[in-house]
């Protein structure tokens, strides 16, 4: 054990965090890491050659049968914007000039002795952009930006080219050190598959006899791989991408892989438990809810095209994931970026339900409104049309899985008129970076903090400490949607409190009003962070004072939405990072309500229009119900 990591097992503050989070874990989960570990351990050390072996394995006679992915790829290039497809045009072009991008960093991977693909300037597999790199996402660029390997000719032929270096690599060979944290990490391995695939179904009218033949036998010693590798013990939405890989190589290969379709069909059988009531993904993240939705959609599809039977709980799945997908959808038409969800990684919603619609799965019930908010994933939506406030009131993800969960018990997002107000803050990276510590931290998102303390203390990349069960209570009445949503903090090693969040929503405003109790008087901070698209200003100090939001777009200073703050000692503005795809960090307006106390209630109103009063009905601290009618208490400077 190397001292850093002796350290870190020692460190005092991390010591809370793996004990709760292995707490959590599965039996199947702990095994897997030790069976890795063992792996890593003895495999490189047996004078065995594995890479020999799973080359043995690949039949001297292998025929593919590409034209039902090529169709199904017809129908993926068709859901997205031209704008997509214009942008994955783009990025092929760096591809001749032998330059990846990924993660909006871009790195210069071919050199005059071929690819680098283990090289210093080359992250590993266990970054995001090792991932993407080892998984050959960069196939993907020219298949979903051209019609025709002969529109791109220099791309697919550097491409041809890129692979052939990598089946030659010694680096990329089986068994070699840490090989299943580098190129043959599961995932990886998985969207290799995927993509490999797609670009044969692509490319196969230009590819010569000899490099037709490796791609096959490439797909089939990955396929191999990946069946003896299935990742049950990391499960999530590792596990779908590992099922829907061994579908599409099986169904490739027709004589050969019968017994990867019906194993990754039972993967799929099995993940469809990972799927709650509404329909969503349990992980709670739109974006991986979007990307496992797809490969149920593209499984589904390729069934059909060979006759093959679907099996219900596939069926299902996809059917109930699109529903949800649909009930999350936004007055802007984009992915809410709640818990690790970017931009960029998954298709697009729109793009997502297109790709649904040409599949045939079309869910029934076209209306989303409050009433069919998704409520098991722990999402409520109050208010319908353009202008309507999400509110994320559930746990965090699984026990045994909450790794893309953050700290946003009680958060909120806004829309007005279809312009994205009040957004959550995205994510940088995965590795432990501050960047990953501030986008998981209360702190990034619209809700309440007392002091400096974490509902839920995280560490890591993927730590959770000792967790909370929200209670929420959600319901219509008196021309009103209203969300009750209560919970106590647990940990032993910091102050611990509670926090409850009545919210009053309509059509055209929405009340946000809390209540925090604690032991001790500290600072307790409501915070708001503001789209970048849009600006923030106070109204003059001799009227009745607000925050005028208005659209950056077009240069007008007509105010398009309205913050009164309530009951609060102090309003103070700053600068934020927002991080609305993976490597990427730009500022944005943040704007925190202050009250000093142990037992406080303090809130604010929303609204699409300039109103001059409000009246909160209270009991105790407690807001029961809320009217329009007496007169704001006026805002003290905004201090920046």
């Amino acid at each position: 054990m190397s001292d850093t990591t002796l350290t870190a097992l020692l460190d005092r503050d991390r010591v809370p965090l793996l004990y709760h989070t292995a707490r959590n874990m599965q039996p199947r989960q702990l095994a897997g890491i030790a069976e890795r570990k063992l792996r890593h351990l003895i495999v490189p050390a047996v004078p065995v050659d594995f890479d020999a072996r799973y080359e043995g394995s690949v039949p001297a006679s292998l025929s593919g049968a590409p034209d039902p992915v090529a169709r199904n790829t017809a129908l993926l290039r068709d859901a997205l914007p031209s704008s997509g497809q214009t942008d994955f045009r783009e990025l092929s072009q760096g591809i001749a000039a032998g330059e990846v991008t990924f993660r909006n960093r871009t790195v210069t991977v071919e050199s005059a002795s071929g690819v680098d693909w283990v090289g210093a300037g080359v992250p590993e597999p266990s970054t995001l952009w090792g991932l993407q790199f080892h998984g050959f996402a960069f196939l993907m660029w020219p298949v979903l930006g051209y019609q025709s390997p002969t529109d791109c000719t220099a791309v697919e032929e550097t491409l041809e080219q890129w692979l052939r270096d990598w089946d030659r690599s010694g680096s990329n060979r089986i068994g070699q050190p840490a090989y299943l944290r580098r190129s043959w990490t599961p995932h990886a391995v998985s969207l290799r598959i995927l993509n490999l695939v797609r670009f044969y179904a692509w490319a196969e009218d230009v590819l010569e006899p000899p490099h037709s033949a490796r791609l096959r036998k490439l797909v089939y010693k990955n396929a191999a791989f990946l069946s003896n590798h299935v990742e049950h013990d990391i499960g999530g939405n590792h596990l779908i991408e590992n099922g829907a890989a061994l579908v599409m190589a099986g169904l490739f290969f027709p004589e050969s892989g019968q017994q990867w379709v019906k194993q990754g069909l039972d993967v799929l059988v099995e993940t469809a438990e990972q799927f709650r009531a509404d329909g969503g993904h349990f992980e709670r993240s739109p974006m991986y809810h979007a990307v496992t939705v797809t490969r149920y959609l593209t499984v589904i599809d390729l069934l059909k095209r060979v006759g093959r039977e679907i099996p219900p709980e596939v069926q299902r799945v996809a059917t109930a994931g699109v529903r949800f997908l649909r009930d999350m959808e936004p007055p802007d038409g984009r992915l809410p970026l709640l818990n690790d969800s970017v931009f960029g990684l998954a298709l697009p919603l729109q793009s997502c339900l297109a790709y649904a619609r040409a599949v045939g799965i079309e869910p029934t019930d076209e209306t989303t409104s409050a009433q069919n908010a998704p409520t098991a994933s722990g999402y409520y939506w109050l208010g319908t049309g353009r202008s309507r406030l999400l509110v994320d009131g559930g746990a965090i993800g699984p026990p045994h899985l909450p790794a893309h969960s953050h700290n946003d018990h009680f958060a909120v997002l806004w829309w007005a008129d279809g312009q994205r107000i009040l957004t959550d803050t995205g994510v940088f990276e995965y590795l432990p970076t501050t960047e990953r510590q501030y986008s998981r931290s209360v702190e990034a998102h619209n809700t309440v903090q007392y002091d400096d303390v974490e509902p839920i203390q995280t560490g890591g990349s993927y730590l959770f400490g000792r967790r909370i069960e929200p209670e929420v209570a959600y319901e219509h009445r008196d021309g009103l949607t209203c969300f009750d949503g209560h919970y106590r903090t647990e940990s032993s090693s910091q102050p611990q409190y509670s926090h409850r969040r009545h919210i009053y929503g309509s059509d055209t405003w929405w009340l946000v009003w809390d209540t925090v109790s604690a032991e001790k008087s500290a600072p307790i901070r409501s915070r708001l962070h503001l789209d970048p698209a849009v600006t923030v200003r106070s109204t003059p100090s001799d009227g009745q004072q607000h925050l005028v939001v208005s659209s950056l777009e077009g240069g007008s200073e007509t105010g398009i939405a309205h913050i009164y703050p309530l009951d609060t000692d102090r309003i103070i503005r700053d600068q934020r990072p927002y991080y609305p795809e993976f490597g990427r960090s730009m500022p944005r307006t943040g704007i925190t309500l202050r009250t000093d106390g142990s037992d406080v209630s303090f809130g604010f109103l929303l609204s699409t229009d300039d109103i001059d009063t409000v009246d909160v009905t209270r009991d105790g601290d407690e807001a029961t119900g809320v009217q329009v009618g007496t007169v704001f208490q006026p805002l003290t400077s905004i201090e920046d």
